[in-house]
């Protein structure tokens, strides 16, 4: 291995040991230099390499120990906050206009002239006031057509003559019964009734079962009824057999003398199924008459009529009520008259004007209790609800602050100007005569959605959620932060309310410590 000079070993050649300055020139004039005997270059070069690592490590001492801690930089602080008590609350503001408790806009329903005006902007009116009026000659001439043609329906004429019509009808479904019991005898007509009326009863059995079928009574009169059913039906063949081999020719055989021969001659005339027929539908005729009859006459005697009920007669009778009523609507509708008790607020007709019908020509609002209309962002829709307190500064008196209370939030949100907000109404505090506004005067709006006075208080920036709804904070103790679980209250967005956990006056962190 070469070896390599103390020059070279200083100087960085042929070594890793970085040198941050040159010799070159100090070794340069120590080559000129004479030395005295026994003192080689070479001990020279060695005392002064020893000379410089004792100057180096000195220089790391001095470094680590003195210089360092000097330049040490302060670890951050630990930021905290006091415990203290006051009061939060929790607003919801919005704009509003001044409305009135109830406002409605009037109008003729009969068209016409204007006969005569009877108020005037800004007069109170109360409920049933007339006030305007057109003319209503038409009108009464219809009213008094309707009234008559209802009184003479409905007359004592009337009412005996639709007595007289019902005990003819009567009389009538007697002699159409008679007619039909001769032609197909009374066996025959007695059986036919009863098979009719047991397929209605086995009917009305069925649909009972049907509904309660675990009810044994009903079950049996369902057996029962079609039980009766089947004997019935049996006798009706009975009855028809009968009728063909002993009531008809009993009946309808008839004895005729025949001039050719000079004898009697007998032969049975039986009944055609047209004459059948005919006599059956003379039933059912008188039948409906009089039901029709008896329909009609009670409706006259103020009897209760079915909503089905039928008759040409009865019809009469419910039209000329309609007409009677219809041709009242069109009378009332020449009048207007005060819905509600309020003040006029508009009038927009005169005497001698033509009004049409539904035109509005009167506004009357009850001002006895003002509202405002709410309008807020769709984000406060969790704090308003109907009952919460409300502070309201008009903008034409800035000065002053009224109170009052939601008393409505609508249940969906509204639509205005293309944007969603939540709509409320709030009902005013009683006030003096200072709230003399007119309707539709604006104002800002503050709904309280939670208020907590004297209350414990620490920043936001304090809490910790350790769950959904539950929260911790860190309390100083003894100079260090301690974990604790508090009941947090109501929040801004500063402050948070604790309702137990903290004392005012304890020291909590904001700043750098987090739950591990």
């Amino acid at each position: 291995m070469r070896d390599i000079s103390l020059e070279q070993h200083i100087n960085g050649k042929g070594s890793n040991m970085p040198v941050n300055f040159k010799l070159s020139a100090l070794i340069s004039r120590f080559n000129k230099m004479k030395l005295s005997p026994g003192f080689s270059k070479r001990t020279f070069w060695i005392a002064l390499l020893v000379a410089l690592v004792v100057i180096g490590s000195g220089s790391m001492i001095y470094y680590k120990y003195a210089y360092l801690p000097d330049q040490k930089v302060d670890e951050p602080a630990m930021q905290t906050a006091i415990v203290h008590q006051g009061d939060l609350v929790i607003y919801a503001s919005g704009t509003g206009t001044l409305i009135a408790a109830d406002e409605v806009d009037l109008a003729f329903k009969t068209g016409g002239q204007v006969m005569g005006v009877f108020i005037k902007v800004g007069d109170e009116v109360n409920t049933g006031d007339l006030l305007a009026q057109v003319d209503d000659t038409s009108a009464q001439i219809n009213y008094t057509l309707a009234k008559r043609s209802l009184l003479e329906l409905t007359s004592a004429t009337a009412v005996a003559t639709a007595q007289q019509e019902m005990a003819q009808a009567s009389i009538d479904l007697g002699d159409a019964m008679n007619h039909l019991e001769y032609i197909i005898s009374p066996t025959l007509l007695h059986w036919e009734e009863q098979v009719s009326e047991a397929e209605q009863a086995l009917q009305a059995a069925q649909a009972k079962a049907e509904a309660s079928p675990s009810d044994i009574e009903v079950q049996k009169n369902l057996e029962k009824a079609k039980a009766y059913l089947e004997y019935a039906k049996a006798n009706l063949v009975s009855a028809q057999y009968s009728y063909k081999n002993y009531y008809v020719p009993n009946t309808f055989t008839v004895k005729e003398y025949n001039r050719a021969t000079r004898t009697w001659v007998k032969y049975v005339s039986a009944p055609s199924e047209a004459e059948i027929l005919d006599a059956r539908a003379a039933v059912n005729m008188a039948k409906a008459s009089l039901i029709e009859t008896e329909y009609l006459y009670t409706a006259l005697t103020g009897g209760e009529v079915p909503e089905d009920a039928t008759g040409s007669g009865l019809s009469d009778l419910e039209q000329a009520k309609l007409d009677l009523e219809s041709a009242q609507n069109e009378l009332d509708g020449t009048r207007i008259y005060a819905p509600i008790s309020g003040t006029v607020m508009a009038v927009d007709t005169r005497v001698g004007d033509t009004v049409s019908s539904s035109t509005t020509v009167i506004t009357v609002a009850d001002l006895s209790q003002a509202y405002l209309e709410v309008f807020l962002d769709e984000t406060d829709w969790a704090n308003i609800k109907a009952g919460y307190d409300v502070d309201v500064i008009f903008d034409i008196l800035p000065d002053k602050t009224f109170t009052g209370r939601v008393s409505q939030v609508d249940p969906g949100l509204y639509t205005e100007y293309d944007s969603a907000v939540v709509r409320a109404l709030v009902k005013l505090d009683s006030v003096d005569g200072s709230l003399d506004l007119p309707l539709g005067t604006n104002a800002g709006v503050d709904v309280i959605g939670g208020e907590a006075l004297k209350a414990v208080l620490v920043p936001i920036e304090a809490l910790h959620e350790t769950s959904p709804g539950e929260y911790a904070v860190f309390v100083v103790e003894n100079g260090k932060p301690r974990l604790r679980l508090v009941e947090v209250g109501i929040k801004d967005l500063l402050y948070a309310e604790i309702k137990s956990g903290l004392k005012v006056g304890e020291v909590v962190t904001t700043g750098i410590t987090e739950i591990k």
